[in-house]
């Protein structure tokens, strides 16, 4: 009997010998797999928020509808008097907002070069003068019906270069251009 007893714990030992052997491995490829997960999650985070590597799709469309916010019908020098109550004073806004879509982004250190495509409408209007903007976007026939009163239909389509510098640990806006032509 003793010799069944001793082979019994030889063979226990062996299978936990084996065991342990075979977890080892294991231990240490689920070691590098969380590892692996934690550089994802933190890559994952810094271009969420905290130190972003290049500005935020938000952050981009919240400055496209304000650039396209700020292109309005300037009121004549007349009208901004007290002779015109009602008007406002910085102007009516020519286009609203619709949509955007980044096109191509190219950072370099702290600065920043996105390409976007703006989607627009133009609000209903007339005026003397087309100022700010996406000014400079709108062709000159499209302008010149629009202050007439003949309000251009359909989604207008512009395409802008936005350059972001690194202000702390976000992005600002600094210039908008026309996208070059591919």
């Amino acid at each position: 009997m003793e010799i069944h007893r001793a082979a019994l714990i030889f063979v226990a030992g062996v299978i936990t010998a084996s065991c342990s052997e075979n977890s080892a491995p294991d231990r240490e490829k689920g070691t590098s797999e969380a590892r692996r997960e934690l550089v994802r999650e933190s890559q994952a985070e810094t271009a969420e928020g905290g130190d972003k590597l290049q500005p935020g799709e938000d952050q981009i469309g919240e400055d496209c509808a304000a650039f396209v916010r700020s292109t309005k019908v300037v009121p004549p020098a007349r009208a901004a008097s007290t002779d015109c109550p009602g008007c406002p004073a910085g102007g009516t806004e020519v286009l609203t907002f619709r949509d955007m879509k980044v096109d191509a982004v190219s950072c370099a250190g702290d600065t920043c070069i996105v390409g976007v495509t703006i989607r627009a409408v133009f609000n209903p209007g007339s005026g003397e003068t087309v100022a700010g903007g996406l000014t400079a976007w709108i062709p000159p026939e499209q302008r010149s019906a629009y202050l007439s009163g003949h309000t251009p239909s359909g989604e207008q389509a512009f395409r802008v270069q936005i350059s972001y510098k690194r202000r702390g640990e976000g992005w600002q806006a600094v210039e908008f251009d026309r996208a070059p032509v591919e």
